[in-house]
């Protein structure tokens, strides 16, 4: 609880890292919280991005963890429409009469 108040952005895969030297699980289930809370921030973080370079293995705990945040069931698709807003293709064959 302690090291989450100091964890930020630019200090979390450090300590992630630090999480296999140590066998750390609860120290590393936390670092994975906070990735995912703050996905977004650490997208575009280069320190985290170097920092991950070192153990690019724990990069898949993280993808698994940011996999579950995806609802489950069939992915919609959007429909295509024409410049007009109507769906394209509906009743239409795509081979021209002859």
């Amino acid at each position: 609880e302690l090291i989450r108040d100091h964890m930020t952005v630019n200090t979390v895969a450090r300590l992630y890292g630090a999480t296999e030297d140590y066998h750390a699980s609860r120290l590393s289930r936390a670092c994975i919280e906070f990735i995912m809370t703050n996905l977004r921030q650490l997208a575009g973080n280069t320190v985290f991005e170097e920092e991950m370079k070192s153990y690019p293995h724990l990069c898949m705990p993280v993808l698994k963890a940011a996999a579950n945040l995806i609802p489950d069931g069939p992915a919609l698709k959007k429909q295509r429409t024409d410049h007009h807003g109507t769906p394209s293709g509906i009743g239409a064959s795509p081979v021209p009469d002859s």
